[in-house]
């Protein structure tokens, strides 16, 4: 933006001096004002092209992350189903191994005691995998907060690329005037007949008092 407003500023000398300096002096003065317009509308350009490029560059990155979240969510998700799936099985056999030494009465409190004991051990395991759940739930609403601050400068590039898309594409008017033809309007704006015909779709060089014409904001060097 400050690049745009850079192009303007180097405008106002051309538009506000007065007439006095010969015309040699007129067209040098005017080449390199065109020149350093120019360079600043390749600067501009250049720099909306390296806006798009990391906004890319964070849309590939936002991808990734997602891909990986979910992919690292379904693996662990499977693990511990499988995990708990195998528990659940083994705590119903105990639970039946049970039922028959009740029953029975045949081995009595050694294997009693050695249920106990993997009754234990697979209370514990689930304590563990309840925990490693909950860590992987706090993993996942840290990363949903980068994801919202990658939205956020998303959305800050976005904005910057729009107002420097729109400042890249505004275009100027103009009111034929009495005594004006098209050759003194296009020298007055700094470009070519040619470009103000095509920018109006006009074939020739009849133009008409009230009537608005657009002139196109990019130079052309002479």
């Amino acid at each position: 933006m400050k690049k745009i407003i850079a192009c303007m500023a180097a405008l106002l000398p051309i538009a506000c001096s007065p007439l006095k300096s010969s015309p040699n002096d007129e067209k040098h003065q005017l080449e390199l004002t065109l020149h350093k317009l120019q360079t600043n509308f390749d600067d501009v350009r250049h720099d909306l092209n390296c806006f798009q490029t990391e906004m890319q560059i964070l849309d590939g990155r936002i991808k990734y992350y997602e891909n990986a979240l979910s992919n690292l969510k379904q693996q662990d998700l499977e693990k511990q189903q499988s995990k708990i799936d195998l528990l659940s099985q083994q705590i119903a056999a105990f639970e039946k191994k049970i039922a028959v030494l009740e029953h029975t009465n045949d081995t009595g409190s050694q294997d009693l005691q050695q249920l106990t004991s993997h009754a234990n051990e697979t209370s514990a395991a689930l304590a563990q995998f309840k925990n490693r759940i909950a860590e992987l739930e706090q993993e996942i609403q840290s990363q949903n907060r980068r994801f919202e601050q990658i939205a956020k400068l998303k959305g800050h590039f976005e904005g910057l690329t729009k107002q420097l898309s729109s400042a890249a594409s505004d275009k100027k008017t103009y009111k034929v005037r009495p005594g004006d033809t098209l050759e003194k309007i296009a020298r007055f704006h700094q470009t070519t007949t040619e470009r103000i015909k095509k920018a109006n779709d006009l074939k020739d060089d009849l133009i008409v008092v009230g009537q608005e014409l657009i002139i196109p904001n990019d130079p052309t060097s002479r």
